[in-house]
């Protein structure tokens, strides 16, 4: 991986996993004012996940600055070239941010388990790998719902069903 891109992967996993921590789980986890016994809080694993992501993105960033500073000195290009000879690479990021915006807005029509599908599915076409297409259909599918069965019959908790299918 080269230098420039170690920084702009850890600057857009801290961003997207302080997004998720400081504005999302506050605006849409709802912590009751009474938890009986050692049940853990409905915000705890997704807090767990964003911390967990958002110190690996700072440290992606702090241990990319020793190579920028490196390849600095070796050389110099305009930000248009750079932007030539990455412009699949662009695409597929602005893309990315697309799907994850109409996920976060389609998941109340749709529900969750509809819409991750979706959005694994999607994930997996944008790396451009297409030689596992089983395994691509397979665990977009799994995961989801592996993930439903699991908080809804192990612990009880929710998940959104959407307005389209109830």
């Amino acid at each position: 991986m080269n230098q420039n891109r170690d920084f702009y992967a850890g600057l857009v996993g801290t961003l997207f996993f302080a997004i998720i921590l400081f504005i999302l789980i506050p605006i849409y986890v709802k912590v009751p004012s009474f938890i009986p016994g050692f049940a853990p809080p409905p915000d705890m694993w997704p807090r767990v996940v964003a911390i967990i992501g958002l110190v690996m993105g700072i440290t992606a960033v702090g241990l990319a600055f020793p190579k920028m500073r490196e390849a600095s000195r070796n050389q110099v290009t305009s930000l248009g070239s750079r932007i030539c000879s990455h412009k699949t690479l662009i695409i597929r990021f602005v893309g990315v941010v697309a799907v994850f915006a109409a996920f976060v807005f389609g998941m109340p029509f749709v529900g969750f388990v509809p819409a991750t599908i979706l959005l694994l599915a999607v994930l997996f076409m944008m790396t451009g790998n297409f030689e596992r297409k089983f395994w691509m259909i397979g665990l977009s599918v799994i995961f989801p719902v592996l993930l439903y069965l699991l908080f809804t019959e192990v612990t009880h908790t929710p998940f959104p069903e959407g307005s389209l299918f109830f």
